[in-house]
């Protein structure tokens, strides 16, 4: 047997307020019915409210770019029957005002020189009256006035950076230049921007356990606001085995005067480093160009550091043995 208080009070209910269910329901179509008049009666009076449209503006000029914020909505007050305002507050929830820049300005900001304008509200009211609905007037709208300020237009021919990031296999090494193709792309946009703009990169690209050469197409990172004519270039990443090698190249001493004799020990020092298999063959002694500096005996060092001067481009891990030599003046 059920002795819980909420089972007690709705048998009570029952008993009360549903002795007769069709009172109840005719009572409740009555209530209904009422209500709907009274909603279509309120509904077909005149109203002075306010609202709020979202909006989105289109056909701005072509030539110039836009620097200044614009509004995103509207605040309006219209006068209007409530049909007509409860049709608009529900259409505006799913489709923005489009405030149209050419039309509504009559195309003064294509053609005019100046940079900035400013458009009082009250001129669009009609034209925005008409979009909305003839039914309807707007008595005023916020903001009570529009600023645009524009930057003109400019290209600029720039360079082209790679983003990369190579991890090798053993034995294995960048052996030149990573380089792009196209080196450099047209850039379109605001003058302003154009001006502080030297390069663009490439979007990152990772490469892992490489073993030979990359020849890819990546897209250019994008930058607000301006535009690149070439969407895309070609990275090329050289990449070879290489091999270690070793050459004995003569030193020479910089600063000397002609009239000074000096006489160095030993004349040549071995120089280790590694380079590409593709240009093992090519490596000369006379590729190198190595030097010690008179200065430096000048003040009265005993030992002198040996620094290269000249090297190929194509090698790395360069290591000098012996990294300082003795000398002699020889009158």
């Amino acid at each position: 047997m059920k002795t819980n208080w909420v089972y007690h009070i709705a048998s009570y209910l029952k008993r009360v307020y549903f002795k007769n269910d069709r009172r109840v329901v005719a009572y409740l179509i009555c209530v209904g019915i009422a209500t709907g008049f009274w909603f279509l009666n309120a509904l077909n009076k005149t109203y002075t409210v306010k609202m709020t449209i979202p909006v989105t503006y289109t056909n701005l000029p072509n030539n110039k770019t836009l620097e200044n914020q614009l509004p995103d909505q509207f605040d309006l007050t219209i006068k209007s029957h409530g049909f007509n305002i409860l049709r608009q507050q529900v259409s505006s929830l799913f489709s923005p005002f489009e405030f149209n820049v050419k039309e509504m300005t009559d195309n003064r900001m294509m053609v005019s020189k100046r940079s900035s304008f400013a458009f009082p509200s009250r001129q669009f009211l009609t034209e925005l009256s008409n979009q909305l609905s003839s039914e309807m007037d707007i008595l005023s709208m916020s903001p009570d006035t529009l600023f645009f300020k524009f930057g003109q237009m400019g290209h600029k021919l720039v360079k082209v950076k790679p983003r990369v990031q190579v991890s090798l296999k053993k034995q294995y090494q960048i052996s030149g230049d990573i380089q792009a193709n196209p080196d450099s792309v047209m850039v379109n946009g605001p003058q302003s921007i154009l001006d502080t703009m030297h390069f663009v990169m490439t979007d990152l690209q990772k490469f892992n356990a490489v073993d030979e050469p990359i020849k890819t197409t990546v897209p250019l990172s994008e930058i607000k606001e301006v535009f690149f004519e070439t969407q895309q270039v070609v990275i090329n990443i050289p990449v070879e085995e290489y091999t270690e090698a070793q050459l004995s190249v003569p030193v020479t001493v910089k600063e000397k005067s002609s009239e000074v004799n000096v006489k160095l020990f030993p004349e040549k020092v071995k120089v280790t480093f590694k380079v590409g298999l593709s240009r093992f063959q090519e490596i000369r002694p006379e590729d190198f160009k190595l030097a010690v500096t008179y200065s430096d005996i000048n003040q009265g060092k005993q030992r002198l550091k040996v620094m290269p001067e000249s090297i190929p481009a194509y090698l790395y891990d360069l290591k000098i043995a012996p990294e300082e030599i003795e000398y002699l003046i020889q009158n």
